[in-house]
Parts: C-alpha cells; structure tokens; sequence
C-alpha cells in the first residue's frame, strides 16, 4: 500500500535520491559501467532541498500526492512558478538539475523493481541559459578597499585583510589556526578534513610579502590552536555592511566575498607580470570566455603556436588561482566570476 501526503512525498523524494548517491566512487569508474549519479554530498542536499521543494509545491497546487503522479506539466509550471516570483535563471538551472538528478532516482527505482519507468520532465530544460547575465567584476578596488579598511574595527579590519591578501572566504578567515600559517615558507597550508575550508578542501596559499607583518601581529601572543579572529563570521559580515556605507561604496552583490575576488584578479595579474604576458593575457581571457558563453570549447579558434602557448600560460594562471581560493581545475564557469574583467 502506498503512503499518502506529505511524509509520503518527502520519503519517496528522499529514497529516490538515495537510489543515485555514487558519493566516493570516481566518476571514471562509473563511466565504465554507464552509470550516472549525484557524487558529492553538497550536490546531493542542493538536490534533495530542491526536490522536496517541487514536490510539496505540486501537492499544494495540484494535489499531487505520490512522485509517480508527477507530469511534465507540474515541472514546466514550477519554473514559471520561480520565474514569477523572481529568482535568478541561475538558480532555475539548478533547480532543474535536481529534477532531472529526481528522475534519475526514480528510473534507478524502477529498474530495481522491475517496473515501467515514469516519466515527468520534458526532453529539453526549460530554463535559457542564453538570456543569463554576464558575470560581472564584483571585486572591490584597491580604494575601496583602503576606505573599507579605515571605516573596520580592529578584528574586523584583520578578518578583511586575510580575506583580502588570501583569496579566504569569511567563515575561513574567522576559522583559520596559528598552527596553518608558516612563515618561514610562506605559505598557509590547511589539511584535507579540518572542517575550516568549504568541503573541507587541502588548501595551500602563498603568503604575499605585505602581509608577513601583519600575520606576525595577529599571531603574536596566541597559542598555535587559537583561532587568528576572536570573531563570528556574521559579526565581519555587518562590520563590512556599515563600513561600505559610512565610506559611500555600493557594495550589492559584492558583500565580504568582493575580497575574494579582488584576490583573484590581483594574483592573477601578478602572475600573468611573471611570464611577461600581462597586456596579452585579459585579451586571451576574454577571447576564451566569448567561446564559453557561444558554448565552444574554450580554445576554440585558437591555432597558431603562438595563441596555443599564450591559452597555455593563461589556463595554469587560472587553474593556479582556482587551487589557492579552493576550487577545481577548468572551471571556466568559475573563472568567468573571478577573473574576467
């Protein structure tokens, strides 16, 4: 007997999901066998919340009341639904990811059971992605952020120069140890598993010359597991709301996370001025990204030698940088935020 209502929809949602969790199985390993699924845990919950979302909306607005009842018209209703109610095309997009990761479960359901496949999303998303906006620079000039600093109490000034100077994001800069700074190398090394970094990521940052004095005045007096910012991340967050607003900076869209960005594009100038390439570079980063947003391949028309050892120079700079802020190799979706001007 199939269960009714709301437990019912959450627990069928939740079983299906769980059919497709390939988490700690490398995705080379399972192409192999043709077998497709979730294979993070951050991506499993985004597609759990997601499903759970649909589904409930669907029992509100149509009565729906088991996922087998579920048809293309409730999914394409749904995103006009979000449409309507103003959230972003990027976040339709991942909404439709999580519905298609739900059918995925459900056929995997089926197979198991031996019983014919539902079917309730249509062939093609229904999302555009052509009309997405250009990611725009969200970063903070090095005025602003020198205005920034002035207006900043004094742990919130640090919190920000560690996000500044280290690509870090606010929960790390508020987390990060004595114990993970060494300056004789020159270098903030963070383990895989410590619970300071997003997904618990190794983490391996050179520290710029500017800010050796300023971490040996953060670190003077502390024990090695004393945490460098007696702060809550929250706490840094509002300090940098009021501070951008005393010093007349717009900061929309930009909040604590603009230093990240302004690292990105500073590191990748620097390193772009060691290989005698930092007038040619952006001109290569903006001819990659014209490709993406066409949906080619990122060196698509790129075939003198020339060009070549130019996209060569450009895409370690980018996967270089990508490694420092904690996140993956070719994320041209990525680069496309934080270091396209």
């Amino acid at each position: 007997m199939v269960r009714r209502g709301k437990s019912s929809l959450v627990h069928q949602v939740k079983v299906a999901v769980n059919a497709i969790d390939q988490i700690g199985i490398g995705k080379r390993e399972l192409k192999k066998t043709g077998e497709q699924g979730i294979h993070s845990l951050k991506q499993k919950q985004n597609t759990m919340s997601a499903a759970k979302n649909f589904v409930m909306w669907t029992r509100a607005e149509f009565g729906v009341r088991n996922v087998y009842e579920l048809k293309e018209e409730h999914y394409k209703a749904y995103l006009e639904h979000l449409e309507s109610n103003g959230r972003s095309i990027g976040h339709r997009q991942n909404v439709e990811t999580a519905l298609r990761h739900l059918q995925k479960g459900m056929d995997k359901r089926s197979e198991m059971f031996n019983r014919e496949k539902h079917t309730f999303i249509p062939d093609k998303r229904v999302t555009n992605s052509r009309n997405k906006k250009t990611p725009s620079n969200r970063s903070y000039s090095d005025e602003e952020y020198r205005k920034i600093l002035a207006a900043l109490p004094p742990n919130s000034q640090d919190a920000v120069k560690l996000c500044r100077g280290l690509g870090l994001r606010v929960k790390e800069a508020v987390r990060v140890e004595v114990q993970h700074f060494n300056l004789n190398d020159g270098y903030l090394k963070i383990d895989k598993g410590t619970g300071i970094t997003k997904g618990g990521r190794h983490r391996e940052i050179p520290i710029p010359t500017a800010l050796v004095p300023e971490l040996k005045r953060m670190i003077q007096g502390k024990d090695e597991h004393e945490h460098l910012i007696p702060l809550e991340r929250d706490t840094v967050r509002r300090a940098v709301n009021k501070a951008c607003y005393k010093a007349g900076i717009t900061q929309v869209g930009r909040g604590v996370h603009g230093f990240r960005h302004a690292y990105s594009r500073a590191r990748m100038r620097e390193l772009f001025s060691r290989k005698n390439v930092l007038d040619q570079a952006p001109v290569m980063i903006e001819r990659i990204m014209s490709n993406r947003d066409q949906g080619r391949q990122a060196d698509y028309g790129i075939v003198s030698e020339s060009d070549k050892k130019l996209f060569r120079v450009v895409k370690q700079a980018i996967d270089q940088v990508h490694g420092e802020i904690g996140h993956g190799k070719n994320r041209w979706d990525l680069a496309a935020v934080y270091m396209r001007d």
